[in-house]
Parts: structure tokens; sequence; C-alpha cells
């Protein structure tokens, strides 16, 4: 290897990391891994594809560290809602409010998980992997606190704290894909406003 060259690849990396990655990860939201080129990338980010592939590795592993991030963003920040403190079924409305207004956004990109789970499917056992356990924590943080709205008389009892959780998830992972194809945000206005009245308690 040549001085030159290992100079470039010695050189301080002088971008923010989860900047890039952010920026990375709205390049594959709106295109899709496959619809995803290095050029596209060099644009939202404002590195050489050299740079991206030193720091993060090929398209393939960039994918991934995406996908984790945005578990780490978007997936949290709906958990984080769900387990402020204060009213369960006020939480609920508020993590549903998130979502409803990323919907209601004229460029929205739906759901990367959801994205991705129709153009790779099961193919990709790394993706899968990934967005398994994050939809799983997501499920998780929806029991719990569904659960607590139940101990507190806000939520119905009727139907299971899990399933409730799951539903809720699907819910919402249906909505933004149907937005994402259609001009109607008020469609999911109607859907979360008829999910949420569901499962509040009648006896309030």
């Amino acid at each position: 290897m040549s001085r030159k060259v290992k100079e470039a690849l010695g050189r301080p990396r002088e971008f923010d990391r989860d900047t890039v990655l952010t920026q990375a990860m709205h390049v594959f939201w709106n295109s899709g891994f496959s619809r995803t080129t290095y050029a596209s990338l060099e644009q939202a980010t404002g590195l050489h594809r050299q740079s991206l592939v030193y720091a993060f590795g090929d398209k393939e592993s960039l994918f991934y560290q995406a996908l984790s991030h945005y578990a780490e963003t978007q997936v949290q920040s709906i958990i984080n809602q769900l387990e402020a403190p204060g009213s369960p079924l006020k939480n609920i409305r508020a993590a549903f409010a998130e979502w409803l207004e990323d919907a209601q956004r004229e460029t929205t990109s739906g759901c990367l998980f959801v994205n991705t789970s129709a153009e790779i499917g099961q193919s990709d056992p790394k993706v899968a992997q990934i967005i398994e356990t994050a939809t799983k924590r997501l499920i998780q943080a929806f029991e719990q606190v569904i659960e607590a709205g139940q101990t507190q008389g806000e939520i119905t009892v009727t139907i299971s704290a899990i399933d409730l959780a799951q539903q809720a998830v699907a819910v919402g992972d249906g909505v933004l894909l149907r937005r994402r194809v259609s001009n109607d945000p008020s469609f999911a206005e109607a859907v979360f406003r008829a999910f949420l009245a569901s499962i509040e308690c009648r006896d309030l």
C-alpha cells in the first residue's frame, strides 16, 4: 500500500458519526436498500464513497447500522413516550400522536422497519434480527404501560395487555405503510382515534 493511501486511510474522521448515520438512514428510509446508491449517500452525507466505506463498511454494513440507528432513535422515542411518568393512557395517546405527526407529513416515508420488511423480508437474517429485536422492545413497552393502565382503571381489561400491545404496534405499522402510498392523511387520524377509543375503559 502506498504512503499516500495509508495517509488517506489514516486521517482522523472529521464528521459526527451519529449525524452521518441519521443522514444515511433517511436515504435508506426514502429509497429502500436496493434503490439507494453511493451517489445518493454521498449527496446526503457530504462524504465521498471512500470515506463512507472506511467509516462504516460497505453499503450492506452501513444499512445494518442505519437500521440499528433507527431503532435507537425513532423506535426509542416512542418507547420513551410510553415509559414517561404519569397517566398510562395519556402516554399511549402521546405515542400515537407522534406516529400521527409522522403520518401527516406531506412527504412521510412511513416506517423504515415496515418498508424494509416488505422489501427484504426474511431473506437477510441480520436485518430480520435487528427489526425483530426492536419490535419486541416496542411491544414490551406497550404491554407494560397497558398493564399499568388496566391496574389503574384507565384501560379495558376485556383484552389481555399483550394482545392489545401487539395490536397497537400492528396498527401503527399498518397506518404508516398505507400513508406511504396514500395522499390521505385523515385515514391515520381516524384509525388511531378508533384504536384509542377501543382500549379506553368505559367506566371512566
